[in-house]
């Protein structure tokens, strides 16, 4: 099984023998000169003793700076910047650009960085550069996005009616901020396909701009983006059908336990006795019906039926106690989590020792049904999250810290630069470098390669380390299969009775 990693990212082949010209390198530069003064002599009066290096402090532009060699015995000299010149820009300072806002940083770090370095300060209009990179990121995160919705529309058997999973994120906690990001991420291959605008305009343009309906739309349940979409009838007829993701629903459990516990303090149940304590329902008992809430949904996407039993299930093996165990809802079976209905398999001793009194079951027994509607369950036979948009909310807010006030023209940069890199890797990257007309250079190409291949091995560890658990798992139930064959064989051996 390859991770969402592997699929996404394409390593080419580019690192070469190293090209040692073809690097950028920090110098001290009264080395350099003495260096030079003992190897070259002036090819005009054939002195060696008298050439200097310098620096030409008049024709700094930012990091480029003019180095000039002078010959002090016959006044000869010759210069030369120290970068190349693309786009009216020195290839070093776009550098410096690009590799602060990749790391969420911009002018006033450049200089705290340079200064600390013993650099020249950085450009003086620094932020100028970045215009230059943003109309380059838009051509190429169009491109990708385009190439997201392409792939999506293949996995769904070339139906260009797709599911996307839709997220807003903000600059700024709360509804206060005036800059944020909205983005549509494919259910089906896990990239980035939309953004930079309100959800309405996404789904407006999707049939002009990306040749795909999407009319699926996996959201949070109090989504007023969906109550938009459905309001405005984007499709006409076709209506857009409501997913919930399955993380959301999850912590719903947790939420609605956790006001209950908090509302319910200091009042006495039809028992007589407080709701909270020990041995009774604890934060920790929340957490552990929230986590196992969950697995029953992520368990059991064959049927709603299937869904609605396993979450009755933890409902009633709560309530199950030495003298009333009811535990037919729970799994059957030597491999199954409930421990009385393993016993019986195994002959193991169980005491209910997890059980909850009957009253705070009946509190929040509410809860249980609302959270086993059938309308509620279908929506999540899916067994989708939003994870992947949170995660690509995160590479955004690395470029363009919340801690820190930006305009939206570096929101664009930051957000276009955080979508090639979700999609297609930082190798991506090599594109914006291209098109600008920098030469890569050996230290940047292995730099980007080593980040994705760090990537995907972290993804494929997790990814084997789960398939490894299942495979581990088929195997013992093959091997307790095959003993109770063989032993059912022996029963019938010729003589044997």
């Amino acid at each position: 099984m390859k991770s969402a990693s592997r699929r996404k990212i394409k390593i080419p082949d580019l690192l070469k023998e190293q090209d040692s010209q073809n690097v950028n390198i920090i110098v001290e530069l009264d080395l350099l000169s003495s260096l030079m003064k003992n190897l070259l002599c002036c090819k005009y009066c054939c002195s060696s003793e008298k050439i200097e290096l310098r620096e030409d402090l008049k024709s700094r532009r930012g990091l480029a700076v003019s180095l000039e060699i002078i010959c002090h015995n016959c006044g000869e000299s010759m210069s030369t910047m120290s970068s190349k010149i693309l786009n009216k820009c020195y290839d070093v300072n776009l550098r410096l650009t690009y590799g602060m806002r990749a790391i969420g940083k911009g002018g006033a770090a450049a200089r705290i960085f340079c200064g600390l370095m013993n650099l020249p300060p950085p450009p003086a209009k620094f932020e100028r550069h970045n215009s230059l990179f943003l109309n380059v990121l838009k051509t190429i995160s169009e491109d990708s996005m385009n190439a997201a919705v392409h792939e999506a529309v293949i996995a769904n058997d070339n139906n260009s009616n797709i599911a996307v999973a839709v997220d807003g994120t903000w600059h700024k906690r709360g509804y206060s901020s005036l800059n944020g990001v909205v983005c549509a991420t494919s259910v089906e291959n896990g990239k980035w396909g939309n953004g930079m605008s309100g959800v309405l305009s996404i789904f407006q343009r999707s049939e002009t701009s990306r040749n795909a309906c999407y009319t699926q739309y996996l959201g949070d349940g109090d989504s007023k983006g969906f109550l938009t979409i459905k309001e405005a009838k984007v499709y006409g007829d076709t209506e857009v059908e409501k997913l919930e993701c399955v993380g959301h629903v999850q912590k719903r459990m947790g939420t609605r336990l956790r006001n209950i516990l908090k509302m319910s303090k200091g009042i006495k149940l039809s028992d007589g006795k407080n709701i909270s304590g020990r041995g009774w329902l604890t934060l920790k008992e929340v957490d552990s019906i929230q986590h196992y809430y969950g697995l029953a949904i992520r368990k059991n996407l064959s049927s709603v039926e299937d869904m609605k039993r396993a979450i009755w299930a933890i409902y009633f093996h709560k309530l199950s106690t030495e003298d009333n165990p009811q535990h037919a809802m729970c799994p059957l079976g030597e491999d199954s989590w409930c421990g009385y209905n393993r016993s019986i398999v195994t002959g193991e001793f169980y005491i209910h020792k997890h059980s909850l009194p009957e009253s705070i079951l009946l509190k929040v027994k509410k809860v249980f049904r609302d959270l086993t509607e059938k309308d509620l369950l279908k929506k999540c036979l899916h067994g989708r999250t939003q994870n992947l948009n949170e995660s690509f909310n995160k590479c955004i807010w690395e470029r363009i810290p919340k801690t820190v006030f930006v305009g939206i023209e570096t929101l664009k940069f930051g957000a276009m630069d955080a979508v090639i890199c979700f999609n297609d890797g930082y190798v991506s990257r090599i594109k914006v470098f291209e098109a600008l007309g920098i030469k890569l250079g050996y230290n940047t190409e292995r730099a980007l390669l080593i980040i994705d291949n760090k990537r995907i091995f972290e993804a494929e560890r997790i990814v084997n380390k789960v398939s490894l658990e299942a495979r581990n798992k088929r195997r013992s139930l093959k091997r307790k299969m095959d003993k109770q064959n063989l032993d059912e064989e022996n029963e019938y051996e010729a003589g044997k009775y």
